[in-house]
């Protein structure tokens, strides 16, 4: 791998870091919407889904007007900077992916459930927000003014999910999986009223029997 020297080699790095962001979002999405009750929910991140799609190509743009060509895969300058087009990985967002996975197999009602799926979906937002934010004070340093108002325009899409996730979750979401009530407990629990009041019953008729033969 070569040698980062200078703010230019950063930029290049930050944008092979959130195309690998985006596909993994693109990746890590739908397994996310399988587990959403929450129609408005679901409406969200499709439409983030769809956006990262967007994102994608805008950032493939990015990377040749930063001096990506169109050799052959392994030849290219970013191929020589990072040792493959594909060699930098977004490690932050793997880690809330990976958080996120074992978050959703843990035993929650669809309520709770979709607190959490929010919750998660905001700290990925977040980190997108940062890493753009990033990216985008590198290219307007370089004076690199096409692609400074590329990122910014993906920044604002991030600001503009995040702003439509918190929305639902102070509007909705979190009310709802406050409110929550496990079924499953409750059910058991009124079994289990039963139980006693049949044990209750039998005890007092048992009682009522032996009075009267003693009388």
């Amino acid at each position: 791998m070569k040698k980062i020297i200078d703010l230019a080699d950063l930029l290049k790095h930050e944008t092979l870091s959130l195309f690998s962001a985006e596909e993994q979002i693109i990746d890590g999405l739908p397994k996310m919407l399988a587990q959403v009750q929450d129609a408005q929910l679901k409406d969200a991140l499709n439409n983030r889904l769809a956006v990262g799609k967007e994102h994608l190509q805008s950032l493939e743009a990015i990377k040749k007007a930063l001096g990506e060509t169109s050799e052959p895969e392994g030849t290219g300058f970013f191929s020589s900077l990072f040792g493959g087009s594909n060699a930098v990985t977004a490690v932050g967002i793997e880690g809330l992916f990976r958080e996120a996975n074992r978050l959703m197999q843990e035993e929650m009602t669809p309520q709770a459930m979709d607190a959490a799926i929010i919750g998660t979906a905001q700290k990925i937002t977040h980190y997108q927000i940062a890493a753009y934010g990033t990216a985008g004070a590198y290219a307007a340093e370089l004076k690199l003014t096409d692609v400074a108002v590329a990122i910014q325009n993906a920044l604002s899409d991030e600001h503009v999910t995040d702003h439509a996730l918190t929305q639902l979750a102070i509007g909705s979401i979190n009310l709802t999986a406050e409110n929550a009530v496990d079924n499953e407990t409750t059910e058991d629990t009124n079994e289990d009223g039963y139980d006693r009041l049949t044990d209750s019953v039998s005890i007092m008729s048992s009682s009522a029997d032996s009075r009267d033969d003693n009388s």
